[in-house]
């Protein structure tokens, strides 16, 4: 039955009639004032934790995209005044020109970016590390799009079917060598043909199963429910990246590309409404909506229409269906391809794929996760014109970390710089450096030391999970232990145990190789090759202070029984001194009696001071001593106080500190509450002077706020660093107490007292 077209009987009524086919043709999302006028937003398209496993430092990639929305009205205001294949072609003119309907925020503001995750029901910041562009970044691994590109091949596409085959050739064509590609051909019913996922190097494979389809398939019905079709694919495809082989890498990004007619007939899913629930499953990035094992990945949806005759009423839902299913918000894209037009193919792609390519690769060094398979991420903005909106989309979402493989953060650098000074020794102590997780619990940070000999896994490259906590079983397992002294967020104080089997090496050349082990998260530090702790190492030295003290002990030992033996035959054999002169308290002979003391004192033994003499001493075993003599002190020079125990208990942050002190070789320097005191060389602007050259004019301000002491890098050349970790620019950065504080070259141990 031919479709009967309707009768317009003024002009009147064409004109509302044409305006309603030009309104029905726009993107109801893109037509609202709220989207021309939205301000720049951030979208995570991605959270990657493979580089965790690859390298073994704790550090997540995120592809992001930061874009501001124009108004569509700007972009086709030329096609106002052009009605029916004509309007079509100026609107898909206007559309495909690069940055019609957005402006990337360029750069990525890295320095006002936060990104936290998190753990024990705190949103706890990640360090952030390094950004480039994904369209500079296509040779790094990983760096790719998995394309599912759907094809219309029913009855009703008739001759679009070629125009639509040429489009999906262009995507093929210009896959990067990163990129996979997963072709469907799907009639009124389902998927009739799939190519399943093919890498980039075999493209031309690709190209050859979209040439193996020559004809449409025949219809069986009036209606289809394609959003049914389209839905089911999706999901089917790409919850297949999960079990694609070994063969086919899953890159970081993923899109799906709809070439069709968008024709459902009278099917109440296929329509406008309907397209937006699909939408709104696409963006979530979950298949299907109920995955709780596969990661979350939005994927932005290109869609591609091509108008069929047929009734107006059905004209109309096809193409509101193919506009609401695009989410141009996070990357998608519509757009109208005519019959004939297939040589437009090229325009497509080139738009496609210039959006994407202003996307963001950000990586983060992430210290602390939740100790489940589910994480929350969220990222914001401070202080950035305009404002830019967040993403606190990825709430409780898998993202593919097993926590239990999640590495330690360790500062294996400034941990390896401190070792050197004196190196790790058997039965002696050392710290680790790192952002670590268990809230000043020592009883968590354990360590472990490969015995001599022992070999390390070279590498870990393998996908297998199992295989990584299986190597830090073994590790674990094989090592001996050593026992935590100390613990904060930022160093572990150990004492390795006092054997010489945890040595690899000798002389200048040894070195100890160790694991951390957090046993309440059940993480651990490095286990491959490249990433274990390896610190320089020496023999225990002789123990002369425990000789000495022994023999020592041994001597006074003998001397109190040869003065007992000699003072008891001494009162056995001496008689009484004779009585002194009238009025004499004394013995008759001043010199008898070895320095007796008078008459009511304590007697002191063997000349030495009296009871409650000054200077602090006892009068026990002072062998003649007059109080400090020969001790180096004067007699009445007052008593230093003995130097502070490094390792003794110290106030923490925010338990009423007062005072802050540095001490290093550059001097030892006074922070007061309520004051701001700038370090640096330029003596007429900083309180605490360092004339070290490579420490700037203005190199730090410090300040002791609400018991915590507080530094802030002013920008200097050779930067400040809090524990081995750089204090960003600008930014007030906690010093915990404790801690090691370096500027430039210049180290201070940070007190609060």
């Amino acid at each position: 039955m031919k479709p009967q077209k309707p009768k317009i009987r003024s002009r009147a009524q064409c004109a509302r009639a044409l305006a309603a086919i030009g309104l029905a043709l726009l993107p109801a999302s893109l037509l609202s004032p709220s989207r021309a006028l939205a301000a720049p937003e951030a979208h995570i398209l991605r959270i990657d934790p493979r580089a965790a496993q690859e390298n073994g430092n704790p550090v997540l990639t995120m592809v992001v995209e930061v874009v501001q929305s124009k108004r569509v009205s700007d972009a086709i205001v030329q096609c106002a005044s052009l009605t029916g294949d004509s309007q079509f072609r100026c609107m898909s003119d206007a559309l495909e020109k690069s940055y019609a309907l957005y402006t990337p925020f360029s750069p990525f503001p890295a320095q006002n970016a936060i990104f936290t995750v998190s753990a024990d029901n705190t949103d706890r910041p990640a360090k952030y590390l390094s950004q480039s562009k994904w369209g500079d970044s296509q040779q790094q691994p990983g760096v790719g799009t998995a394309w599912l590109v759907l094809i219309d091949a029913d009855k009703r596409m008739g001759k679009g079917l070629d125009d639509a085959k040429q489009v999906a050739r262009q995507f093929v064509d210009s896959m990067g060598p990163n990129d996979i590609v997963n072709l469907m051909f799907f009639n009124d019913r389902q998927v009739v043909q799939d190519s399943k996922w093919l890498p980039a190097s075999e493209k031309r494979k690709g190209a050859a199963f979209v040439n193996s389809v020559t004809a449409v398939y025949p219809s069986q019905g009036r209606n289809r429910s394609l959003l049914t079709i389209i839905k089911t694919s999706a999901t089917d495809g790409f919850k297949a990246l999960g079990n694609v082989g070994e063969d086919v890498k899953v890159p970081l990004h993923q899109t799906m590309v709809v070439l069709s007619n968008g024709f459902g007939g009278t099917d109440p899913s296929t329509t406008g409404p309907g397209a937006m629930q699909l939408q709104h499953y696409m963006t979530q990035g979950r298949f299907p909506e109920d995955n709780t094992a596969l990661p979350k990945a939005p994927v932005p949806v290109i869609s591609v229409y091509f108008p069929i005759k047929t009734f107006d009423e059905f004209r109309q839902n096809s193409s509101e269906f193919m506009q609401n299913m695009a989410n141009p918000e996070i990357g998608g894209f519509f757009t109208v391809v005519q019959n004939g037009e297939g040589s437009r193919a090229a325009s497509v792609v080139n738009a496609v794929r210039t959006r994407f390519s202003k996307m963001y690769l950000v990586k983060w060094r992430v210290a602390c996760i939740a100790p489940t398979i589910t994480q929350s991420f969220k990222l914001f903005f401070n202080n950035v014109k305009p404002p830019i909106l967040g993403d606190n989309t990825f709430k409780d979402v898998p993202v593919g970390i097993d926590p239990s493989t999640w590495p330690l953060d360790v500062n294996l650098q400034y941990t390896q710089e401190m070792a050197k000074r004196e190196g790790v020794t058997p039965g002696g102590s050392f710290r680790v450096y790192g952002d670590f997780c268990w809230g000043g619990d020592k009883s968590r940070a354990e360590v472990y030391f490969l015995p001599t000999g022992q070999q390390v896994p070279t590498e870990l490259t393998s996908p297998d999970i199992e295989k990584a906590k299986n190597a830090q079983r073994q590790l674990i397992a094989m090592g001996m232990k050593g026992t935590s002294l100390e613990a904060s967020d930022t160093y572990v104080q150990y004492e390795a145990p006092d054997k010489d089997k945890i040595l690899h090496g000798s002389g200048d050349q040894a070195v100890v190789r160790l694991v951390l082990y957090d046993n309440t998260a059940h993480r651990t530090s490095g286990v491959t090759a490249d990433s274990i702790i390896q610190l320089k190492a020496s023999s225990a030295p002789f123990p002369w202070p425990k000789v000495l003290g022994g023999l020592f002990g041994a001597a006074v030992l003998a001397l109190l029984v040869l003065v007992l033996v000699r003072g008891g035959s001494k009162k056995k054999r001496t008689p009484a001194p004779p009585p002194g002169p009238p009025g004499y308290p004394g013995p008759a002979y001043p010199g008898v009696g070895y320095g007796a003391p008078p008459i009511g004192s304590a007697p002191a033994p063997y000349g030495g001071a009296p009871a409650g003499a000054p200077g602090g001493y006892s009068s026990e075993f002072m062998y003649g001593a007059q109080p400090g003599r020969g001790l180096g002190v004067e007699p009445n020079m007052p008593l230093q106080p003995p130097p502070p125990n490094p390792y003794a208990p110290v106030p923490s942050a925010g338990t009423g500190a007062t005072r802050a002190t540095l001490h290093g070789s550059a001097g030892v320097f006074t922070i007061t509450a309520g004051s701001e005191m700038r370090a640096g060389r330029d003596a007429s602007q900083c309180a605490i002077l360092l004339s070290e050259p490579r420490v700037s004019a203005v190199h730090a301000t410090l300040k002791l706020d609400g018991g915590q002491l507080f530094v802030r890098d002013e920008r200097s050349n050779n930067g400040t660093l809090v524990n081995g970790n750089p204090a960003p620019p600008g930014v007030w950065t906690p010093v915990p107490n404790g801690s090691l504080l370096r500027l430039g070259p210049l180290e201070f141990s940070a007190r609060l007292e």
